[in-house]
């Protein structure tokens, strides 16, 4: 499963790799979706329960779900093939404050691109993250907002280190 390792709490591969093996797969879905998304079967919460708002990047929009939850988050983009994202789409991950951020991919199989931004948009950091990996990706500064996109979207958008991305104040607040 991926983990959000915080490595302002020095938390350690071995005891997030222990509590996820203590949890395990997502039981299926018993909130009806009505998306059709093979995904869905898998997910404790299916992509169209979750809120969603949108972003934007020098103008351009980018549609997003929200994760604002630790559960929400722990689940991220688990389990969503490739072709359930659009081209200008991500799920964007909004923590209670800026802290070092770590993502893992362990049961993510889409290759994603992550970037992590700081509150006032400032992307601090960019990856690509292969699929199904342990390895993280670390904010390597204090950031408070992740945002994951289908691999290669940040090149097209020309997504980078030190830009900004407009998120709205509504954003940040949960419903």
């Amino acid at each position: 499963m991926r983990r959000i390792a915080s490595h302002l709490l020095s938390l350690s591969l071995v005891a997030l790799a222990s509590f996820a093996g203590c949890v395990g797969n997502p039981p299926p879905s018993s909130a009806p979706s009505g998306s059709g998304r093979a995904s869905d079967a898998s997910r404790r919460f299916p992509l169209d329960s979750l809120a969603t708002g949108q972003i934007t990047h020098e103008g351009k929009p980018i549609r997003v779900w929200l994760a604002r939850s630790p559960q929400e988050q722990s689940e991220g983009l688990m389990f969503v093939p490739t072709d359930e994202i659009a081209d200008d789409q991500g799920m964007l991950f909004i923590f209670p404050m800026e802290q070092q951020l770590g993502f893992w991919m362990l049961n993510t199989i889409a290759p994603l691109d992550i970037a992590y931004a700081r509150l006032d948009g400032t992307i601090v950091s960019t990856y690509q993250m292969p699929p199904r990996t342990l390895q993280t990706f670390p904010s390597i500064e204090p950031a408070i907002f992740a945002l994951e996109m289908k691999q290669g979207a940040f090149a097209r958008l020309g997504i980078e280190p030190g830009d900004r991305l407009e998120i709205p104040q509504s954003l940040l607040r949960a419903p």
